[in-house]
């Protein structure tokens, strides 16, 4: 952050970010640590096949109800950072469409399930999820809304209660062994809770009205359609591996891949702290300054991918202990599915990261041509390489194989991503960072496969964490002091408010 300090395009917005991130990662870990020993349960709890029609439940409806999206909340952090009337304008209309397309897709699903052979059971969990998704999908854009305001500070307390009524629950539902759908109620009657709070919430900071106006609605959705066609792609194809393993492999399969998935999804900690946080902070400095934007984005890569590295090394390393220690031996063949995967999210952030690029910078068609690349080229891996893997690993080869085509088309998206950024992505700097940072991880692969079948997991993942620290402080892959002083300015600095007035002129094009 050196250079940025430097810089100092906008001091006070700067601390105003860095200090909503501070709360906002707070109340994340929070929420991540109840979600984590909530999800982690599930699987051992449950066992692979109710596990296994869960996750299936649950993929299928993301795959559905990515439709209500609009891509609306993308379009929020962008303009409504610099034009806070403009909300009521568009929401009303939005939520009325929105709740208007869940019902057709309610009786979509239905369909699907009858014609499929699914049992009732499955029926009733699938609407359950599918309540909960239109609830998140309101509730996410409202939260939204109040993170362009730059006010998060009952938004952080809420995550944490939502996040307490649905892990409660959860767990009650489970040891008193209720049907399925009632172990995904609370999730429903969770996000309920945060729909109606934030609802309050957005009509407190931001006078939010809720009327339908169709022109506004309109022009809020087009303006929305390249984000929307971007998500849906992208969220379809990280879902689809799943709807092809319960017709291909059976719910076993599933189980075991979603097992997998579950803790590969951990390194993708972070991601919300991108919405949340840098694209209003980028929206901002590119409002100034296209270079201050550059520069803001490629620090903030850094600071990201810092995180990331070690996440995705260590649980590929830890797999089969990992695993084990979770979910007890009956999941041992999602293992290696689990070393595939983690590999895959340091790709995911920086195609995130490139995203907002391509977005900010007007391209964001262009972002979702590729993520429609990504979508022709996802179930083409699976259909070659499933079948493949069942033959050459056997069990829990159905599941390496779904791991495999998502990291083939993580790698398609991500490539294309950043070669259309081009050098706006990265500078010199930022790329001799990665460099040492990837140099670092081999070593310490080399290291852990050394020390595979001398010594205790325990130990030998201590070793492998203690030499990637001293590898990437000692090469300054790691800038210790700016992290050290960005942490400082967060905590010292009071709250500051938004510079845009409630009816500023919009800046960003």
């Amino acid at each position: 952050m050196a250079d940025l300090a430097a810089q100092k395009p906008d001091e006070g917005e700067t601390r105003l970010a860095a200090l909503n991130a501070a709360k906002l990662f707070g109340s994340l870990m929070v929420t991540w640590g109840i979600a984590l020993g909530v999800r982690l349960m599930l699987p051992r709890y449950l066992g692979p096949q109710a596990f296994g029609v869960l996750n299936f439940a649950d993929a299928f409806v993301s795959t559905v109800f990515v439709l209500t999206s609009f891509g609306l909340d993308i379009y929020i952090r962008k303009e409504v950072s610099v034009r806070y009337a403009h909300a009521s304008e568009f929401f009303g209309g939005v939520t009325a469409l929105r709740v208007g397309l869940s019902l057709a897709l309610f009786a979509g699903m239905q369909g699907f399930l009858v014609l499929t052979d699914r049992p009732p059971e499955t029926w009733a969990i699938v609407h359950v999820f599918g309540a909960a998704a239109l609830f998140t999908t309101i509730g996410q854009s409202l939260a939204a809304l109040l993170h362009a305001r730059g006010t998060v500070n009952e938004l952080s307390v809420l995550n944490i209660v939502s996040k307490l009524v649905w892990g409660a629950g959860t767990v009650a539902a489970v040891l008193l062994d209720q049907p399925l759908w009632v172990v995904g109620l609370p999730l429903a009657v969770s996000e309920l809770l945060k729909l109606v709070v934030n609802a309050r919430l957005a009509s407190r900071y931001l006078q939010l009205r809720w009327v339908v106006d169709l022109k506004a609605t309109k022009l809020a959705l087009l303006g929305s359609l390249p984000m929307f066609v971007n998500l849906a792609a992208h969220t379809i194809y990280n879902k689809l591996d799943v709807s092809i393993l319960a017709v291909v492999a059976g719910d076993e399969e599933v189980a075991w891949y979603g097992a997998a998935s579950l803790l590969a999804g951990l390194a993708l900690m972070v991601t919300p702290m991108i919405g949340w946080v840098l694209m209003p902070l980028f929206a901002r400095a590119r409002a100034r300054s296209d270079d201050e934007y550059t520069l803001v984005m490629r620090r903030s890569l850094e600071l990201v991918l810092a995180i990331a590295f070690p996440t995705s090394l260590f649980m590929a390393l830890g797999a089969n202990e990992w695993v084990t220690l979770l979910y007890g031996a009956a999941y041992a063949p999602a293992a290696t599915s689990l070393k595939v995967l983690s590999s895959i999210f340091v790709l995911t952030y920086v195609a995130i990261l490139s995203a907002n690029v391509l977005i900010l910078t007007g391209r964001a068609w262009a972002q979702a041509v590729i993520s429609i690349g990504g979508l022709v080229a996802n179930p083409l891996l699976n259909w070659l390489f499933i079948p493949a893997s069942v033959k050459w690993f056997g069990l829990g080869g159905a599941g390496i194989g779904a791991a495999i085509s998502q990291l083939g088309t993580e790698v398609v998206v991500t490539v294309a991503m950043t070669a259309l950024v081009g050098r706006r992505a990265f500078d010199r700097r930022s790329v001799s960072v990665i460099a040492r940072t990837v140099a670092a991880c081999a070593l310490v692969a080399a290291l852990d496969w050394w020390l595979l079948e001398r010594a205790h997991p325990a130990l030998r993942l201590a070793l492998d964490a203690v030499l990637y620290v001293a590898l990437v402080v000692g090469s300054g892959a790691l800038k210790v002091r700016e992290l050290v002083a960005f942490v400082r300015t967060a905590r010292s600095t009071p709250p500051l408010q938004p510079a845009a007035p409630l009816n500023a002129t919009p800046v960003v094009p």
